[in-house]
């Protein structure tokens, strides 16, 4: 097993790896060789078997994403289950993200949450994250004021989801005040993360505020680099726009979405609840919150040609989204 290729980030002698030494790789370095070299994943399998635990959740991820091999969401259960027990906190939010959509494993959003908690309160920023949308969406008791709490918490971390799903709060008074300024300071913040949800939510305020060619740019980063679902619930609502520059930007953003969708296999995914905007449109004056978690961001991990990642699952919407999508 110890080839040519992997010798090279091994030992120095070109020997291939020692087992200590893949003992200290984290789950980035290793998603970092496995983009870059196939026999990396035979040294995974070698490292999770040894019980090495940030090799058992990228291998974990790996069966769930159909990463080089079969996809076997039951296998990923288990790699995520076995590394959880060991104390990684990743692997305890994957186990969450297992029981929140069902996979290797029944869907239970109530024991999903209370491995997100126990990630959470670890002080892991997708547990966080995580924790927040299943209280503000998922199928357990709903409590917006500790939503926006584990939001809060993210965001202090620098979590560019959370950020934005703070903002969210802020705008519409979830679990707490309505706060204009706070909701567009968190968008701003959000969006220059790379959240796309954030980007067009701020897009959204700007133009409402007659900042048009601001709002315009933010927007088009949202359609450039915004994950598929997103892609297709801002398309439509900007092509109903009086200003021709906003329809260009969502007949953009419908051409790039089968795309993206084809880019990002594994869901109608996640999860993770962000914020599918839809505006008011006579002046964009306002988003109706999110009709479904989707991928946030830069997940946990993420795995060459994969978009599995710890934040997404298509949910209900809030009562108030409903009503206000039979309005219009």
């Amino acid at each position: 097993m110890a080839g040519g290729r992997i010798a090279r980030w091994g030992e120095a002698d070109g020997t291939g790896p020692t087992l200590e030494r893949l003992r200290r790789l984290t789950p980035a370095e290793w998603t970092t060789l496995l983009a870059r070299d196939g026999e990396a994943l035979d040294w995974i399998r070698l490292a999770a078997g040894h019980g090495f635990r940030a090799a058992q959740v990228v291998l974990g991820q790996v069966c769930l994403d159909g990463v080089r091999v079969p996809r076997d969401p039951d296998a990923a259960f288990g790699w995520f289950s076995r590394a959880a027990r060991l104390g990684s906190l990743d692997a305890v939010n994957m186990v969450g993200r297992c029981h929140e959509l069902g996979w290797g494993v029944p869907a239970d959003h109530a024991e999903a949450l209370r491995h997100y908690r126990r990630a959470g309160e670890a002080g892991h920023a997708w547990g966080q994250y995580n924790a927040g949308t299943l209280l503000l969406y998922g199928e357990v008791a709903r409590d917006h004021a500790a939503a926006r709490a584990w939001f809060a918490r993210a965001a202090d971390q620098g979590h560019a989801k959370a950020m934005g799903m703070l903002g969210r709060c802020c705008e519409e008074g979830w679990g707490g005040p309505v706060e204009p300024g706070a909701a567009l300071r968190w968008y701003r913040r959000a969006a220059e993360g790379g959240d796309g949800w954030a980007q067009f939510n701020l897009g959204r305020r700007l133009a409402g505020a007659g900042r048009r060619d601001e709002a315009l740019a933010w927007i088009g980063r949202a359609v450039a680099g915004g994950e598929a679902n997103c892609l297709r619930a801002i398309g439509p609502v900007l092509l109903r726009h009086d200003d021709p520059a906003f329809r260009a930007l969502g007949a953009r953003a419908l051409g790039t979405g089968p795309a993206a969708a084809a880019s990002r296999p594994g869901r109608a995914r996640r999860p993770v609840a962000a914020a599918a905007g839809l505006w008011m449109l006579a002046g964009l004056r306002r988003t109706a919150g999110p009709p479904e978690r989707t991928c946030v961001g830069k997940p946990t991990l993420r795995l060459p040609g994969s978009s599995s990642c710890c934040g997404v699952v298509s949910q209900k919407r809030p009562p108030r989204l409903r009503n206000l999508l039979r309005r219009r």
